[in-house]
Parts: C-alpha cells; structure tokens; sequence
C-alpha cells in the first residue's frame, strides 16, 4: 500500500526532469482495470469525497465596466446585454452589478440611465439580477509591483507615497495584496494580507532601492550626444567625420540590442508574477508601477539619426527591435491566468519639447515625442488587451489610482453556460449593448477554456509564492534531511501521504482500485522555479483489507536533485475518479548553512 517514485529537479536550470519510476513490486494482484471516463461518476464507487461534476461547474463570467463621459453607467440590466463566444450568441445564466462606494472626496457622480430606461437604481453594493437574491462578490487578488530596474527613484517615491494612502482608503476583507519588487530579480516583499498598513510598510521599504533606469538613460545619453556632435548643422553641412553616421547606427543598434536583452527580463519576470497568480481563485490583477517600458528599443535613437544626418531610411532599422512579441506574450498568460493589467507611468506629465535635465540640449520635438509614444506605447497595450486602465501624464496619481479602484469596484458580471471540451483552448469574447452604442465597455476579449489537469498545475505554481487554503483530500507533505549528490547539489526526500478514505475505489475483482495524479514544483529564494511534473499512481487493495486500510495512509515518495539554497515545494494531488484535488507545500532548506 506504498507506491515510492524518484524524481530529479535539474539543478542548473530549476527544471523537473523526467521521472524515473522505481516501484516496490505490489503483491500478486489482477491486472488493472481501465479508468472509467472522467467525465462520469465512477460505478459502485468506495470511499472518496463525492463525484465533481466539471461540466456542471463550468460557468464563464465576463467582468464588463461601462463608462460614458462622465464615468461609469450604473443601472443596466441582464436583458441590456450581449455576450458572444466565437461569435455565437450565448444565454446569460448569472448577472450582478456591483458598484463602488465612492469615499467622500469623489469625483463627479456616475451616470444613470436616461430616463426611459426602466432598471432599478443603482445601489452601493452588490445588484443582483432578481429582487432579492444574493449576490457573492468574489475576493480580490491585488499585486502592487514596483519595477525598480526601470524607474527614476524621485518618480518612483512622489507616487509610491500616493499609492500607499490609496491602499489605506480602499485595502478591506476579503481582498488582498502583496507588494512585489523587481530589481533584476523578483522578490516579494510582502505577501498576501489584508491588512493595508502591512502593505504600506512594504512600500515604503522599496525606497530603499536605487532605480535603474539611470544606467539605461546615460547609456542613451551617450550615443545622444555623439549624434549631436557629428550632426550636418554642427559640422557646417559637411557631415563631419566621413563615418559618423555609420558609427552612430552601429551604437545606437548596439544599445536597442542591450535593452532588447534587459527587456526580455523585465517581461518575463512580470510574466512569471502572472503565471503564478493564475491558480487563485476570484478576481486578479496587478498594478505595474515603472517609467515606461520600450515597445521598440533604440527607436528614438533612429529618428534622432534621421535627424541629424538627413537619412529617412535608417528609420528601418528600428523594426529589427520591435518587441511587440514580447508583451504579446505577457497578455496571453494573462488571459490565460484571468489577471488584468493595471500600468502606471510614473514619470508624470511628458514635454514634447524635449526638454530634460540630463540633455545638454533639447531634443528635436520629434524624437521627443517619439521616446514618449515608444515607453507608454507598452503600458497602453498591456492594460488594454487585458481588461485594466493606463495611466498616464499625471503629476498626481490620485486620480488614476481611483479610476483603477472603481474599474475594479465597479462592474457587471456577466455569466453564461459553457459546454466543457476537456482541452485547452481559446476563446473569442464580444458584449454589446443593445442600446446607448455611445457607451465605452471594458473586458477582457479573449478567455482560454483549461481543463481540469491544466487547472490543477495552475494551483501548484500559484503554491509557490502564496499560501492556497484548499485541500479536501486532507494530503500531507513533509521534506526530509538534504544529502549530498555530486556536483555541488543535495537530494531533499519528500513524501506526499494521502488518508485511504478520502482516494475513491470501485471493484476489481477480489480488489478494489483507485488512481491519483500527483503534481509537484519547487521556488527557490532567488525567484528560479521548476516546471510542473506530474506523476500517476494507481492505488490497489484488497476488498477484504477496506476496513482496515482506509483508517491508513497512501505514501508517494520522491527526491529532489537541487542546488543549495531554501525551497519552497507545492504539491497538488488529484484524485482521478472522483475529480477532487488537495493542496500542500512545504519549505526545505537544503544546503545545512542555510538551516534556521
């Protein structure tokens, strides 16, 4: 009744490699039967949790904000909406309107429905579709993320002070946040809580890091001024140097190159934050606090080359960096993890003059407002293919702050049926209104269906950073001592232990046969993480031994290859009859100086 696995986590890389199964030979037993679909409660099932029906729990919400000129549209109702999925119109089976109650220094008030509309009149809470019905507002998931590689640290503190009075006003249960800083690496501050002097501590702690936007800046400089020099106006039209404008290509592709590479970082970093908050449950987002990230590295370099040595083609050479590939990326993680994208570009109100205090000169007001368009070009396309809000040109990010906060207080949840096809795969989303076409609307306009599996491993990865309150089937993980391996790595024992009477059985035979799939990743404390693997374990007993063994528990075994340093393991462990999953983590310090 002990089933032992070995599992190897690849020490350079922090990657699961391939299992290797080294079972104990079970007793002498009749050859297992086939698993019954998953879709179908289990025959004649023993013990277990109860059957999860996935395709009865399978309803998509569609959070959609609806604003005109004046602010949000409170007052509309189910029968106002449409809502398509591959362009196929689909019934709403659920409808609430949830609404923000403003705090008393609000801005104008929201826009009602004109008179002939016959909805009901908003209310400061939750406004369910029927009299009477309650409505449950899911918990909110908030990550404050500070990019400190690129951010001047004056614009980063005028509005982490704001930002920190913010989550004071508007920080309540059951939503939480966390504070997240980037500064070449990803370290959480602070983790969940709801607790928004908690949170406010954490920010204030970010000060204490040097931006580093002002390495990227001087580097810009540097190939500014050279361009400056060696300019046809500052060399009397001759051109100057005969390779000037040559050297001047080479350095400024030499710098797209190296903050192409530094933006890959920056991205993935982001993208891996998303990953992880994918397997929480309610609703998701992330408040990207930066100067601005590049959407083409080096581009304003070119048009400054254009400019200065009057060459209309070298604008060309700013495609070989456009890096749209890149946040593409990010928002379909996003979508695919239910995170919306809230950006904020703390550098405030931006002059097209080209006026900085770095510059020995003014910029032309081209290049000015193309190294403008080319840092907020990003944080527009981010907020806005994931459902969120950019903002921008303010000095004082109260007003944007709370724009976001009532963005997220303030919506329609729009739920309708959908007929589960046990795959990964995407869909299109599209809502109308049947009237007022004047209206804005806001919403994320792609999902991704997962199935259960892909679901599951979203939780493990979320297990990594967060603390997940769910496990059902009452599973147990402990790591054992670390030992040395070769190379410099260490094998940590782990042993996941599942109660019998919580795995679901049906017979065979004499028998009686159930399966779990077990998931597993590791985090160390430096940010580098494991890809999920996954292991099943068919569980057999004897009929006669029920009794007795479902008062026991199964063990799974495994080791872990890692490289010195402290770990935190998740493990989720479904059981394949039943649909059930539970949840567990575990921390290991695996070299012994790091033992506390």
């Amino acid at each position: 009744m002990t089933n032992r696995a070995r599992s190897l986590l690849n020490v350079p890389f922090l990657l699961l490699a391939a299992v290797a199964l080294a079972q104990e030979a079970p007793p002498a037993a009749p050859a297992p039967v086939e698993k019954p679909p998953a879709a179908k409660a289990p025959a004649h099932q023993i013990g277990g949790l109860r059957f999860l029906d996935v395709s009865e729990l399978t309803v998509v919400n569609v959070d959609v904000s609806v604003t005109d000129k004046k602010g949000p549209v409170l007052g509309l109702t189910k029968d106002d909406f449409e809502v398509f999925q591959d362009g196929k119109p689909q019934p709403l089976t659920n409808f609430a309107a949830f609404v923000r109650k403003p705090p008393a220094s609000a801005s104008p008030s929201p826009t009602p429905l004109p008179p002939a509309a016959t909805a009901a009149p908003p209310k400061p809470a939750a406004m369910p579709a029927a009299a009477g019905e309650a409505v449950h507002r899911e918990p909110r998931f908030i990550a404050l993320y500070v990019d400190n590689e690129n951010i001047m640290p004056f614009d980063r503190n005028r509005v982490l002070t704001k930002m920190a009075d913010w989550i004071r006003a508007n920080l309540a249960p059951p939503d939480q946040a966390m504070v997240v800083s980037y500064q070449r690496s990803m370290k959480i501050l602070q983790p969940f809580t709801s607790d928004p002097e908690e949170i406010a501590a954490a920010l204030q702690s970010v000060r204490k890091y040097v931006g580093g936007r002002s390495d990227m800046q001087s580097s810009r400089q540097r190939v500014e001024d050279f361009i400056a020099d060696n300019s046809i106006q500052n060399s009397g039209g001759s051109g100057g140097n005969g390779n000037a404008y040559y050297q001047a290509v080479d350095q400024a592709r030499s710098f797209a190159r190296e903050q192409r590479n530094d933006l890959t970082f920056t991205v993935r970093t982001l993208q891996d934050l998303v990953t992880m908050m994918g397997g929480l449950p309610g609703r998701k987002a992330i408040i990207y606090l930066s100067d601005g990230l590049p959407l083409t590295p080096g581009e304003e370099l070119f048009y400054a080359i254009q400019d200065a040595f009057n060459t209309p083609n070298v604008i060309t050479e700013a495609r070989e960096f456009d890096s749209t590939d890149l946040f593409a990326s990010l928002v379909r993680t996003a979508t695919s993890a239910g995170v919306t994208l809230y950006t904020i570009d703390a550098r405030g109100l931006q002059s097209d003059l080209g006026i900085e205090a770095e510059n020995r000169q003014a910029r032309s007001a081209i290049v000015a407002s193309v190294t403008t368009r080319n840092f907020q070009d990003s944080l527009i396309y981010m907020a806005d293919r994931t459902g969120g809000i950019a903002i921008l040109n303010a000095n004082d990010p109260t007003p944007g702050l709370e724009k976001i906060a009532t963005d997220m207080e303030t919506y329609y949840s729009l739920g309708y049926r959908l007929v589960p096809s046990g795959e990964d795969r995407l869909h299109r989303i599209e809502v109308k209104l049947k009237t007022h076409p004047e209206y804005k609307l806001v919403y994320r306009r792609t999902f991704i269906e997962k199935s259960l599996p892909t679901r599951i491993a979203d939780r493990v990865i979320s297990g990594l950073a967060f603390d997940l309150n769910d496990n059902p089937l009452g599973i147990e993980l402990t790591a054992g001592t670390p030992a040395p391996a070769d190379n410099g790595r260490w094998t940590v024992p782990v042993e996941v232990t599942v109660p019998f009477d919580k795995i679901a059985l049906i017979p065979d035979g004499d028998d009686l046969v159930g399966y779990v799939m077990v998931y597993y990743a590791a985090r160390d404390d430096e940010g580098k993480q494991s890809d999920i693997q996954q292991t099943e374990h068919p569980v057999r007993i004897r009929a006669a031994d029920y009794e007795k063994s479902h008062r026991e528990r199964m063990t799974i075994s495994t080791s872990l290859l890692v490289n010195p340093g402290r770990y935190r393991i998740s493990v989720g462990v479904r059981d394949e009859l039943t649909n059930q999953a539970g949840y567990a983590l575990v921390k290991a310090s695996v070299h012994p100086e790091d033992r506390s």
